[in-house]
């Protein structure tokens, strides 16, 4: 069996066995007590491993192995990478540097001992030596890291996520950060990057864990963790480890030895919640929210540390954002498509592609906004993980729903944990309604008396006119003065042509009202009455029953459109609406059959179970290392004292009640 295994030392995928060689485990020790009678048998099992060759690969404090057992168990051998001594460096000096390479990798070893069991988490075995270097036998884990899956899950060529896809994969991912305050004490990660990240596909496949909606997580490689509140002292404390932190998702204070109350800083969990927001955050928006490759005015490169304290984060810019890219977006998001056709399905005229981007933005927003907070500058501004993940979770469950109210012009369901907003939205439309309902009612009525007061005292009155050849002369009947008042309403209204709703159909009801008002003031002037007093009345009576039926008008559009849009705070600029340009409505139903998601797959290329991470047919090298990110990311090495994981307990909140089945969950 070989495969690929990427940092953190996890074997990555299955191929073909290319060769073997055998390994013996001196020395093993197994991280859980073990009973006379059991302790040999267990033994057993990883003292002979047989090693796929080639297969070696550098984790964070050596490099890991894909290995068997006499039993045929796929195991991950991690093997500690002992430093070279470097030129003109004294004995001392070299042998002071393997001690703390030692000690970390003991540490390490700890670390790992207190997660293994927990479900997400790689199960530990034991540890060694193999010919004198110090090794550590833990779960091997098929499937890919997040790097790779994310070029996979691309639906755009910026190597965007799914919004709804990066939420799902957020929600599990911390979900898993969540569950490291399991530990007594709390954990701390310290380096989560999407490298540390895999998606384990033994059980479903990729393809499968997308349609699903639930991904199977891994986290990976302690090298950097520390517990919050350590029970004892280990020999590690009295050496300087260096950790290693992925800039790209790191938080600031893993990228400076210059604050104050380091030490305590970097026992906080707000550190996970950082790079995991990082690693969303990138999935979302097809890069990590800061560029750590500028420099300064004077031309010199800044630090890290430096830029992320300068400004807050980027606004995350999502595949829906572009209108000329929509199309070929949801053509590769099936579920999304759907949720587009049966939200086009409650409009009265088809949404312009513009108008939906914006639409489906605006939806993604709230995505935006909840890794905004989790990339504070400051460890008291983030949210706690359980929040997160329960945020997250709420944005997924509900956002078939919000892109139908975004459509609609109706307010969204906020990202909170529970169904009590979406009911109380449901409740607040409902108000609206009843709102829109008594306002033109009002308005009817007082086009109604109007009408038929405006009759009554006209009615009999002597008058003529005499205009463009036509004479008249005589009494005014009392049912053409109400016919007359009621005239501009009743050509106004129906011009809307079903669009009561929309901008449009206001805009051609004001025009029909203005116009037969007009003609009919033109009219009313050119009579003469025998009291210039009813005139006056006429004029007057005319005002006001086509300022009534102009509210009418005014209720159906500014409680359905103008209102709810000022609630979602967005509007298309100026000169940008293409409502020539229709969002095609028959792309959805075709994306909604087995047959249309599989053409969907198809375009961006997900990978079945089993497929070989490194050999990933019909991309080029060129295309894959572009759009999966997998040119090497930068590592900023901070000299974190090992006695600094001693301190305050910090605790994560929202434990889950399943507790007991992750503690139980096998290999």
């Amino acid at each position: 069996m070989s495969g690929h295994l990427d940092k953190g030392g996890v074997l990555a995928s299955s191929g073909a066995v290319q060769g073997m060689r055998l390994v013996r485990v001196a020395d093993f020790s197994a991280p859980l007590s073990l009973s006379d009678a059991d302790r040999p048998s267990y033994v057993r099992r990883f003292v002979t491993l047989f090693v796929s060759q080639g297969q070696a690969h550098r984790g964070g404090t050596g490099r890991v192995e894909h290995a068997r057992n006499a039993q045929g168990e796929h195991l991950a051998l991690k093997l500690l990478s002992l430093p070279h001594r470097r030129d003109g460096e004294t004995e001392d000096d070299h042998e002071r540097r393997v001690r703390a390479s030692r000690s970390a990798f003991e540490r390490e070893y700890e670390c790992h001992i207190l997660l293994s069991g927990l479900k997400g988490f790689p199960r530990l075995y034991g540890r060694g030596t193999v010919d004198g270097v110090p090794c550590i036998v833990m779960e091997w884990v098929e499937g890919i890291t997040l790097d790779r899956a994310r070029g996979q899950l691309a639906v755009d060529g910026c190597g965007r996520v799914s919004p709804l896809v990066a939420a799902r994969l957020g929600r599990d991912l911390f979900d898993l950060v969540a569950r490291m305050g399991y530990v007594e004490g709390g954990f701390v990660h310290r380096d989560i990057s999407p490298r540390n990240v895999m998606v384990r596909t033994s059980r479903l496949s990729l393809e499968q864990q997308v349609d699903e909606g639930v991904f199977d997580l891994y986290l990976i490689d302690f090298g950097s963790s520390a517990e919050s509140e350590p029970r004892s002292t280990s020999f590690t404390s009295e050496n300087a480890v260096f950790r290693g932190a992925t800039a790209d998702f790191a938080p600031p204070e893993m990228l400076s030895d210059d604050i104050p109350g380091l030490a305590e800083l970097r026992k906080s969990p707000a550190i996970d919640v950082y790079a995991a927001a990082s690693v969303v955050y990138q999935l979302a928006c097809g890069q990590a929210p800061y560029d750590l490759h500028a420099v300064g005015e004077d031309g010199a490169p800044v630090s890290p540390y430096r830029a992320k304290m300068a400004a807050p984060a980027p606004a995350a810019v999502m595949a829906h954002a572009r209108a000329d890219e929509l199309l070929e977006a949801l053509a590769r998001e099936p579920e999304v498509a759907v949720a587009v056709q049966h939200a086009q399905d409650k409009l009265s005229a088809p949404m312009g592609v513009s108008e939906a981007a914006e639409a489906l933005s605006f939806v993604d927003e709230q995505l935006g906004i909840v890794l905004g907070d989790c990339l504070a500058r400051g460890q008291s501004d983030r949210p706690g993980a359980a929040a997160v993940r329960d945020a997250l979770s709420s944005f997924s469950i509900h956002y078939a729903d919000n892109v139908e109210r975004s459509f609609c012009g109706r307010p969204l369901v906020p990202c909170v944990p529970g169904g009590f907003a979406a009911s109380a939205l449901d409740v607040a439309d409902s108000t609206l309604a009843h709102v829109r309902m008594a306002c033109k009612g009002v308005a009817a009525a007082a086009l109604a008396g109007v009408a038929v007061s405006a009759a009554v005292l006209a009615n009999g009155a002597q008058a003529s006119l005499d205009a463009a050849g036509f004479a008249w002369s005589g009494g005014v009947p009392g049912v053409a003065v109400a016919a007359a008042a009621l005239f501009p309403a009743l050509v106004g209204l129906p011009l809307r042509f079903g669009g009561s709703r929309t901008t449009a159909g206001f805009l051609r009801g004001t025009a029909g009202l203005a116009v037969t008002f007009a003609a009919l003031w033109q009219v009313l002037a050119d009579m003469r009455f025998e009291a210039a007093a009813q005139q006056h009345l006429l004029s007057m009576a005319l005002v006001a029953a086509a300022a009534a039926g102009w509210c009418i008008m005014v209720a159906d559009f500014a409680l359905n459109v103008a209102l709810p849009q000022m609630i979602r705070r967005k509007a298309l600029p100026s000169g940008d609406s293409d409502e020539a340009v229709a969002l095609p409505g028959a792309a959805a139903p075709v994306l909604a059959s087995e047959a249309g998601k599989g053409e969907a797959r198809q375009a961006f290329g997900l990978q079945a179970a089993g497929a070989s991470d490194a050999d990933e047919p019909g991309v080029s090298a060129d295309i894959r290392d572009e759009v999966c990110g997998t040119n090497p990311q930068p590592e900023y090495e901070v000299d974190d004292l090992a006695d600094e994981v001693s301190g305050a307990n910090a605790r994560f909140a929202g434990k889950r009640d399943a507790l007991d089945d992750d503690m139980s969950e096998g290999a």
